[in-house]
């Protein structure tokens, strides 16, 4: 995850209190496990429990108060534990308890002493944790796929250039990785007549949405913010997503437009899915940038050196 990404939604969940960090808690489990893998409770009369993960039998808890205060902690813990004990625990022997900030010491020794309760209770636990600010953002980033981050981020109302900005970049690194690197310098402010290479490239009856796409694609700044992310990288790292793109170009049959619709299908299915708009979207875009700035398709004259 981006580092500017993972620090505004670090920021936003810290700064949900109460039923808002209750019900972010439940909608971040729906998000990752599904309406099929996660029951939520009712909000008001919850038992103690925001929600069941089903396949693993784990109730989640959630508290999310304005300041840590160890006796108002203590008390909600030892409260959500207890209703966990008493309604939750003889088929569901799991609990796992999300904090909205980090843990201190004090916290983490209140964890520990959970499991001992229930053993003086005579009621078998397998997995009982407190889970603050640090390990919800290590579950985000380690057990959610790119969609679900999306997903998490939209539902945090995180500013969208970010979103983009993370997701382009995670499937340039892909591209990058495993790719021999050429020393050559690509020019990425070589001046080109887009109408004069859309003709070289297009078969007629193909042009004009070719120069309508491009046009969208210019006017709306989109092939601006990916060279803005293509700028974060490595002049190196750079030319080694130029041969991949041009090889996976290549590798590919039928007149231009086909091949840049056919390589954006391969990548959509390898980073996304077929059915992923937003995906396709930025992928396209991408492999856009690249045709204007001379990785990919016919050149005209004043490229071809």
């Amino acid at each position: 995850m981006d580092k500017a990404l993972k620090a505004n939604i670090r920021e936003l969940i810290k700064s949900k209190r109460g039923f808002e960090f209750e019900n972010f808690i439940s909608e971040l489990n729906l998000i990752q496990y599904g309406s099929d893998g996660f029951q939520p409770t009712r909000e008001r009369k919850d038992d103690g429990a925001e929600g069941l993960i089903i396949s693993s039998k784990t109730i989640i808890a959630a508290y999310g108060p304005d300041t840590f205060d160890e006796k108002k902690f203590k008390r909600k813990v030892d409260d959500d534990f207890d209703d966990f004990l008493k309604k939750w625990a003889d088929k569901n022997p799991n609990w796992i308890m999300h904090y909205n900030n980090s843990l201190a010491p004090i916290q983490l020794k209140i964890a520990n002493d959970l499991k001992a309760l229930a053993d003086t209770h005579n009621i078998e636990t397998n997995h009982i944790s407190i889970k603050g600010i640090d390990q919800i953002m290590h579950m985000i980033e380690t057990e959610f796929s790119a969609l679900q981050l999306r997903s998490v981020a939209k539902l945090l109302g995180v500013p969208k250039e970010l979103i983009v900005f993370d997701h382009v970049r995670n499937i340039i690194d892909d591209l990058i990785q495993g790719t021999s690197i050429d020393r050559e310098v690509i020019n990425y402010k070589l001046e080109v007549n887009i109408e004069e290479k859309i003709e070289l490239n297009y078969t007629p009856k193909d042009m004009n949405s070719a120069f309508e796409e491009y046009e969208e694609l210019n006017t709306q700044g989109t092939l601006k913010k990916i060279y803005s992310i293509l700028s974060t990288f490595q002049t190196e790292e750079i030319n080694s997503l130029k041969l991949r793109i041009k090889r996976d170009f290549n590798n590919e049959n039928g007149t231009f437009k086909y091949k840049l619709e056919s390589l954006t299908n391969r990548y959509l299915n390898k980073y996304s899915n077929v059915e992923d708009d937003y995906s396709s979207y930025y992928i396209r875009s991408l492999l856009v940038y690249c045709f204007e700035q001379c990785m990919i398709g016919k050149k005209i004259k004043n490229e071809s050196n």
